[in-house]
């Protein structure tokens, strides 16, 4: 038997999440069809307000306000930006509490086969702000993956040709992580020993 359009269009919904597929998202739509009314609208109410996230308009991480609270914080390190590809590479950063810099998020990374070329991310707003404000260290915290490595590259050959920013420090985050991993899935502990090592480029 069908499910009623209004099931149905929910489990289609959540099957469009990343690593979702039918049944799960099956079990998603019934698990809201069984709790108490108070939590689906706890949860309703969750999902409106993130129409009113977009992002930081200085790092681009995301943001309910038009700068993010680590940019606003006067406690981090603005002379130090961290480069990262997406916003939940930075709550990995953020989990080991070991940094207390500032961030870059540059929204992707480079990848031909995907047609994502330097202009689909902020590499623009990334040399701007090395222009504009006194950074002595960039970080590369990207994936150890073809397509991190090669941004990265990209990046520092930018910036070291560059005369008014080849006085950088440019360093990238240590080996602790593996070949082919992904910032977004490390634990803390490695995160922590690849920054504490990280090597200037």
């Amino acid at each position: 038997m069908a499910y009623s359009q209004e099931i149905q269009n929910l489990i289609d919904k959540f099957s469009l999440f990343p690593g979702i597929g039918p049944k799960t998202a099956q079990r998603f739509v019934f698990y809201l069809l069984r709790i108490n009314q108070g939590d689906l609208d706890d949860f309703i109410d969750d999902l409106e307000k993130i129409k009113s996230i977009s992002f930081c308009e200085n790092c681009f991480n995301f943001s309910s306000q038009k700068i993010c609270p680590i940019c606003q914080d006067p406690k981090r390190d603005k002379s130090i930006i961290t480069v990262i590809a997406e916003p939940q590479d930075l709550m990995a950063v953020e989990k080991t509490g070991e940094y207390r810099g500032v961030y870059h998020v540059l929204g992707g990374l480079i990848d031909t086969v995907q047609n994502v070329g330097p202009r689909e991310i902020k590499i623009k707003e990334l040399l701007g702000r090395l222009k504009n404000f006194t950074v002595n260290e960039v970080i590369f915290a990207l994936n150890s993956t073809i397509e991190g490595e090669g941004t990265m590259l990209y990046l520092v050959n930018l910036i070291k040709k560059d005369p008014q920013l080849n006085k950088i420090k440019l360093t990238k985050i240590a080996r602790g992580l593996p070949l082919g991993g992904e910032i977004e899935y490390a634990d803390e502990i490695t995160l922590s020993e690849a920054l504490r090592g990280r090597k200037i480029i």
